[in-house]
């Protein structure tokens, strides 16, 4: 039995972009590393998230960052789109969200308060939703391994919007 969520992702393998296989574990093995569970490629607060990582990139990739998952027959295009060059691993059948406990939205998650005040923020950062990608009630995290298998910061979303800050990031990393 695991005794703790890297534990749990470790032996994990899913494709990245280009279809090479990479083992979860080998992330952190050796460093410490940023793992993002994006909602869905299309989303409007998934691309304000990547774009926030984006701007701080050389300091997270120096920490040994991946930013990962979601749909693959997406993804090449959304790599291109948004300029990333951090890998992105493909999870369809969401078996690593489901071992690092993400949660599925419902409707009503629409409609709350914080979803709005969320949405307006990102386009007023220029941020528009694309095409919806494979499930986009899928809730996201961002979480911190390693070196070896060891669990440094999670945050699981509670809503749409509800991404962890670039600062956050940086100062679990130090």
């Amino acid at each position: 039995m695991p005794n703790s969520l890297s534990e749990s992702l470790a032996p994990a393998t899913l494709p990245d972009a280009d279809g090479r296989e990479i083992r979860l574990g080998s992330l952190w093995e050796n460093q410490s590393a940023v793992i993002v569970f994006l909602r869905h490629y299309g989303g409007i607060f998934c691309r304000e998230h990547v774009a926030q990582l984006r701007e701080r990139e050389s300091e997270i990739r120096a920490k040994g960052a991946a930013i990962s998952l979601g749909d693959r027959n997406y993804a090449k295009m959304f790599q291109e789109d948004t300029g990333i060059d951090f890998p992105l691993l493909i999870d369809e059948n969401r078996k690593a969200y489901e071992i690092a406990g993400l949660k599925q939205a419902n409707i009503f998650h629409i409609l709350r308060s914080d979803n709005a005040a969320a949405r307006k923020r990102a386009k007023s950062g220029g941020h528009s939703r694309h095409k919806l990608g494979k499930n986009p009630f899928q809730l996201g995290g961002t979480f911190i391994f390693g070196p070896g298998n060891v669990d440094r910061f999670a945050h699981l979303s509670k809503t749409f919007g509800d991404n962890t800050s670039v600062a956050q990031v940086l100062e679990a990393l130090d």
